[in-house]
């Protein structure tokens, strides 16, 4: 599969500009080489051993740079296992600050507003 422009300039800018810890990118890495691939598939790009990947594997996802594709079996065990892919997405981290996780969480807020029509019902209540 051909890897997105866009999920090559993230992983270029997370790499280059260290936004993941140490485990955190060499876990991103191996996803970004494999992908999509399972979690014991992107194994065999790393080379400290899988200790805790299963955690690293959730805090990407958690962090917006990884997703599941779906659910499939995985080459190596057999058995039927979550597929990762990487996103086109930087990291979402703590270390932003109040006023940027405001306007990201009011931007999904009204988004969803609009999905639902909730802006069209409430235009149509006359203000005084």
């Amino acid at each position: 599969m051909k890897t997105r422009q866009t999920s090559i300039d993230c992983y270029n800018q997370i790499t280059q500009e260290g936004l993941l810890s140490k485990r955190r990118e060499e876990v991103y890495k191996a996803i970004y080489k494999a992908a999509p691939c399972t979690t014991n598939e992107a194994l065999k790009h790393i080379h400290s051993g899988s200790h805790g990947i299963g955690s690293r594997t959730t805090e990407l996802r958690q962090l917006g740079v990884i997703y599941e594709r779906g659910v499939r079996k995985c080459k190596i065990t057999g058995r039927n296992t979550i597929e990762w892919d990487v996103t086109g997405r930087l990291p979402v981290t703590e270390k932003m600050s109040k006023e940027v996780r405001a306007a990201i969480k009011f931007n999904r807020w009204h988004t969803q507003g609009e999905k639902n029509g909730y802006f069209k019902k409430l235009s149509t209540y006359r203000i005084i």
